[in-house]
């Protein structure tokens, strides 16, 4: 019973430790330009999208193996004869 109730204050410690350090990163981040609150982004858009960029293009990347390896050698997808013979099939010049 004394470890439960030891670890519950252990609990409200740590969470009054998080809501300290939530509220020094909240009062970083706001900031009052001409008597107007601006709220500053923790990570800048262009990193976001960056991210986004660069996850949808090893997406597409596994996506093309996983599809291609379910007849085939899944890094066959990466020899340019295979995409030679795809344009060839939809009617599409390369």
């Amino acid at each position: 019973m004394a470890e439960t109730q030891s670890s519950r204050s252990d609990d409200k410690k740590r969470k009054s430790t998080y809501q300290s350090v939530k509220e020094k990163l909240q009062r970083n981040r706001v900031e009052t330009i001409q008597g107007v609150e601006v709220e500053h982004r923790v990570i800048p858009l262009w990193i976001k999208l960056l991210i986004l960029l660069v996850l949808m293009i090893l997406l597409f990347i596994v996506g093309t193996m996983i599809g291609y390896g379910i007849l085939h050698n899944p890094f066959g997808v990466f020899n340019p004869e295979t995409w030679q013979h795809i344009f060839d099939l939809t009617g599409r010049s390369s």
